[in-house]
């Protein structure tokens, strides 16, 4: 991938953190950010709350129990798996930020992040992955890096060997899903010296993952479109950004469930059903913008018409710095303190 040059970069008073909101002088108390602006504490969209005012905690081992032998799954000790990461590149004519992040219940609990993501590029293709660990296993933080980068050399090798059409993504799946259980049972060893394999189901009781995956052409068709390829197992979803019809889903979401109760449970790698995945061909314009993201940012932005998917419409039209991005992301909103990531891909 090429370097990005940051166009987009921070160059107005709008772009750049505000001082201290200043103070009511009915009440005494400092008036609210405004949505979608710099608080304080970072970037916030609406009522920000106060658990940003909670240090976060350092990582802490735990013994999780497996069948008749108790193994030290010590998670992400310290601080070997990083509480933010994210990228930014230029691909021929479009434009790539990815940032995950932890959240604010998992900092402060000292629980490591539990999202992910992945990108992989050749001269003909830009796949991107992202991964939701499910939360009640020790180990998931690993099975969402594990699917995510499994799944993308999976699915670019394919590509490689045939066309979009031909793309097998059941055995996108099985791959994603054997890098898993390998994460586990090397980490087990690595911090135990246990060698004995685990049975799948026990693997997925320490780790399992939502993830959806995506393949974008570098190059456009003679009507200027990218005909994408997409698949999505679990609570995760995609998007389709455009200035003339906003947020549109190209994946379930929970707020279009008309009638239905949401549940917590989700599919999920390694473990997988012939009828748990979702899979589509999304078209790309230029000016669009393709967006995949965790439930943490996901059910924050609902069916795309409230006040999150206003603010994030308007500031990711075009892309921003990639730091700016990870920011934005990482927005502040009372109850809102799951895991965040997102990538988005720009069409120009």
């Amino acid at each position: 991938m090429q370097g990005d040059e940051h166009p987009h970069a921070a160059s107005s008073d709008e772009d750049l953190p505000d001082a201290e909101p200043a103070l009511d002088k009915a009440s005494g108390a400092r008036a609210p950010a405004p949505p979608g602006r710099w608080a304080g504490k970072g970037f916030a969209i609406g009522d920000p709350g106060s658990h940003r005012d909670i240090l976060p905690r350092l990582t802490v081992p735990s013994r999780p129990e497996i069948g008749p032998q108790r193994f030290a799954a010590l998670v992400s000790p310290g601080w070997r798996r990083p509480d933010t990461v994210f990228d930014g590149a230029r691909c021929g004519a479009l434009t790539v930020r990815a940032a995950s992040t932890r959240g604010d219940s998992h900092r402060h609990e000292g629980i490591p992040r539990q999202d992910d993501y992945c990108l992989l590029a050749d001269a003909g293709w830009l796949i991107a992955a992202v991964a939701d660990g499910v939360s009640q296993g020790e180990l998931s933080h690993l099975a969402a890096d594990a699917a995510a980068a499994g799944g993308c050399r999976s699915l670019l090798r394919q590509l490689h060997a045939g066309t979009a059409e031909q793309v097998d993504w059941e055995r996108v799946l099985r791959d994603s899903a054997k890098a898993v259980v390998q994460a586990v049972h090397q980490s087990i060893a690595q911090e135990t010296g246990e060698t004995t394999p685990l049975a799948l189901d026990q693997v997925a009781k320490l780790a399992s993952t939502a993830v959806v995956f995506t393949a974008v052409p570098m190059k456009a068709d003679a009507e200027g479109i990218r005909r994408c390829i997409l698949l999505q197992v679990g609570d995760v979803s995609a998007w389709a950004l455009s200035v003339g019809d906003g947020w549109v889903p190209l994946t379930e979401i929970k707020s279009t469930r008309a009638g239905e109760a949401v549940s917590g449970a989700t599919s999920a790698l390694p473990l997988l059903g012939r009828d748990v995945w979702f899979q589509s061909a999304p078209e790309l314009r230029q000016g669009d913008v393709l967006m995949l993201m965790t439930d943490g940012v996901g059910d924050a932005l609902g069916d795309g018409t409230g006040e999150v998917g206003q603010v994030l419409g308007s500031v990711w039209t075009r892309p921003p710095d990639p730091h700016l991005f990870a920011a934005q992301v990482d927005f502040q909103r009372m109850t809102y303190t799951d895991d965040r990531t997102v990538v988005g891909i720009w069409s120009s």
